[in-house]
């Protein structure tokens, strides 16, 4: 009996230890999510309601279907394709979409900062999905309600729901981004020279998508007779003026198609088609923006048009040549930032196109867009970086002859531990940087006659590359001494850890 209870007395205790609580939002947390949330969504709601009254007002028609309309253009907004009496309407502006997208990044990004914990980050980003989502699920069911009484089908549910997640997935991600990106690479591994391709890539595709829109300008000018014409046909002032904003919503539509000719691709708008280096005609519906296409076949010398996505590519490899460090690493930076823009190229001239009811497929050729556009940027980058770098445009140590290197020097950490905690919340010192939103570092790096090394502003190069040095969950002052030979020489101040303990 006393061997049982001695056993039991040896047995190890099974209890387990507490959770720690889950961290929940306060008060200030919860009005900045809900204004993530709605705010989009409720302006956008707003503003749409408003175009329509005015326009049913202006029309001396009945408010009979106001909710559907309303509810409608919301999808609409989000590029979900619409079936109006029977009709498919699949190509849908792009004004609205970008600018709720802007909507949403703008939000975002006032959200979150680079010291903000994760699960808040998380937080941010669901907030910025629910809200829509909810918003799109009460107009499916006012658009069933409301199609009993208006020639309005009820749209595909999973569909509307793809859109619209897509849509603010990408403003969020693009605010957040804007806050976030550098801690985000630094923590998954992301090499620099990856990071160093984004600018370029960005440039690019835009500077395309510019080109696109000059020459969309320059067709309407050189066609204003046919766009009066259209103009003419609105019926008065008021058709007029409806169909002049109509235009202008679609102007990004045209700008990519545009931008889809420049490098070699087809824009199609249902039987007719254009390229440089063809034009095939067909019937088009009665917009003004539409009279800048070409009616004939194309000029002998539109095939020129070509020299500009070439130009493009050669500022592609002179941006990537440029602190390069060598022609191989160059022509990687010109390959990523060639395949991201012409990505976004793809993603922008799926978005642009559709189905328009007896008219068609409307749109550009999406394989040959893509493809076309990553070839050029990537052919001409490619050969531009390989000569910039090689003629020492992109190297990073041409200053010094290589036969006269710098002295190799080892560094150490003194760090003075505090007895104040984390500032909650967080909020940036000059010369300070946050680590993973938990530790405050105050670091400067001099050499072995006091002249700093790395700017007090830039901490974080300073001890993530100059020092070696982990600090775990702790608020610390630091400075960064010059060590020649032995760590246990330096002239460190008292109370210090080096980055050795």
């Amino acid at each position: 009996m006393s061997s049982l209870r001695s056993d039991t007395l040896r047995r190890p205790s099974r209890r387990r230890t507490p959770a720690a609580p889950r961290p929940t939002p306060n008060p200030e947390q919860i009005r900045t999510l809900l204004a993530v949330a709605l705010r989009p969504a409720l302006v956008a709601l707003a503003l749409i309601a408003a175009c329509i009254l005015v326009t049913l007002v202006a029309a001396n028609s009945d408010l009979t279907g106001t909710s559907g309309a309303v509810a409608a253009s919301w999808l609409a907004v989000h590029q979900v394709q619409l079936t109006i009496g029977g009709a498919s309407l699949g190509v849908l502006p792009l004004v609205p979409t970008i600018l709720m997208i802007w909507s949403v990044a703008r939000g975002c990004a006032h959200a979150v900062t680079e010291q903000t914990p994760r699960h808040e980050q998380l937080w941010v980003l669901g907030a910025a999905l629910a809200g829509p989502l909810l918003v799109t699920a009460l107009a499916l069911a006012v658009i069933k309600d409301a199609s009993s009484v208006i020639a309005l089908d009820p749209p595909n549910a999973l569909a509307a729901f793809a859109w619209v997640l897509g849509v603010h997935l990408i403003g969020a991600g693009i605010g957040m981004g804007s806050k976030l990106w550098r801690p985000m690479c630094a923590r998954l591994g992301v090499p620099e020279w990856v990071r160093a391709s984004a600018r370029p890539a960005l440039r690019v595709g835009l500077a395309l998508l510019a080109s696109g829109a000059a020459l969309t300008a320059v067709a309407l000018i050189s066609s204003w007779a046919e766009v009066g014409e259209l103009l003419e046909a609105g019926d008065g002032f008021g058709g007029a003026l409806g169909l002049t904003l109509l235009s202008i919503l679609y102007l990004p539509n045209l700008a990519v198609g545009s931008a889809a000719m420049l490098v070699g691709s087809t824009a199609h708008l249902g039987d007719a088609s254009l390229s440089v280096f063809t034009v095939v005609g067909g019937p088009l519906p009665a917009l003004p923006l539409l009279g800048a296409v070409p009616a004939g076949p194309s000029g002998g010398g539109w095939p020129a048009l070509l020299l500009i996505p070439a130009v493009l590519g050669i500022q592609l490899g002179r941006d990537c040549a440029h602190r390069a460090g060598g022609p191989a690493v160059a022509v990687r930076k010109v390959l990523v930032a060639a395949a991201a823009a012409a990505l976004a190229l793809g993603l922008l001239g799926f978005a642009a196109g559709g189905e328009l009811g007896s008219f068609g497929t409307v749109g550009v050729d999406l394989a040959t867009f893509t493809g076309l556009s990553f070839a050029w940027f990537a052919v001409f980058g490619s050969l531009t970086a390989l000569v910039v770098a090689k003629r020492g445009g992109g190297g990073r140590a041409q200053s010094k002859p290589a036969e006269q290197p710098d002295p190799p020097r080892t560094y150490t950490l003194a760090a003075r531990m505090l007895d104040r905690p984390v500032p909650e919340p967080a909020k940036e010192l000059p010369g300070a940087s946050y680590i993973e939103g938990e530790v405050v570092v105050e670091a400067e790096v001099v050499d072995s006659g006091g002249d700093p090394v790395a700017a007090p502003s830039d901490p974080v190069v300073a001890s993530t590359d100059a020092v070696d040095a982990e600090i775990d969950e702790a608020v610390v002052d630091a400075e960064v001494a010059d060590v020649t030979s032995d760590p246990a020489e330096a002239d460190l101040p008292d109370n210090t850890r080096t980055s050795s303990d």
